[in-house]
């Protein structure tokens, strides 16, 4: 099914809310499994959130969520945007069901007005926007560099001057590359970070390599249209919270929240 979805029909599943998924196998038929280790469910999510915040995400801005899955990381972007600012991309719905059923319920998605559609080819255009922020949380962990590329090649399509794409990969630990040209899950793959590179650069995007934590150790980029000048060390060092960043935003008449791609 490739078509947005408008209306998603919420997971009726008994007692889902209560069933976190603890004995759970990864990639295992359970909305927390499927994603990755159950147990680190929270950190996972919280960790993209928590970044995204640093790049200055503000209740006004737009996120597409690339492989928005359950919502682990996408349940606190839903939260926190005002309604109608989250758009999630996923090719599993029942996944998208359980993660709302579980996380908000009914009531909630109506208040809160997110976005889905489900496919596989990263066919972002299909939302017929641009968004402020992308987030890909483990998408290239398994992906062969001819879907990095298609997502690369997509994202640019969506993105504005202001955009800032977080992704995610594993990166190499022999100095090779995944050469198949299969999905790997719940195996993974890894690059070296020029390949990386290269494959964002081939796509007319810059590519910022840079270290966050993460529980699986996987590695950061910070992508952007060309000649941006992205401060990564500055966003990294907590600046949008600042003292000093709230003066520079009454110097410019920008204390109010808003959106590059209203």
């Amino acid at each position: 099914m490739e078509e947005q979805v408008d209306n998603i029909d919420l997971s009726r599943k008994e007692g889902l809310h209560s069933q976190f998924g603890e004995v759970e196998d990864i990639g295992g038929d359970h909305y927390r499994s499927f994603v990755g280790p159950p147990n680190y469910y929270d950190l996972v999510g919280v960790t993209q959130f928590n970044l995204l915040t640093l790049f200055g995400m503000r209740e006004t801005s737009s996120l597409l969520d690339i492989g928005c899955g359950s919502l682990r990381g996408g349940r606190f972007a839903i939260l926190y945007l005002r309604p109608g600012r989250y758009f999630g991309i996923d090719r599993e719905e029942w996944l998208i069901q359980d993660g709302l059923q579980s996380h908000f319920g009914e009531e909630q998605v109506n208040r809160r007005q997110p976005t889905f559609i489900i496919d596989e080819d990263f066919t972002f255009t299909k939302f017929d926007r641009k968004f402020d922020f992308l987030m890909a949380n483990s998408i290239f962990t398994h992906a062969p560099q001819w879907q990095v590329s298609k997502c690369m090649t997509e994202a640019q399509k969506v993105m504005v001057p202001e955009t800032v794409f977080l992704a995610t990969f594993f990166e190499s630990l022999d100095g090779t590359d995944y050469e198949g040209e299969e999905w790997l899950y719940p195996d993974i793959v890894r690059y070296r970070k020029e390949t990386i590179s290269n494959i964002v650069n081939d796509a007319g995007l810059d590519c910022h390599h840079f270290e966050w934590p993460h529980p699986f150790n996987q590695k950061w980029i910070a992508v952007t249209l060309p000649g941006i000048g992205l401060d990564v060390e500055k966003a990294l060092s907590g600046h949008v919270y600042s003292y000093e960043a709230a003066l520079e935003r009454r110097r410019t008449e920008t204390t109010w929240p808003g959106s590059a791609t209203n």
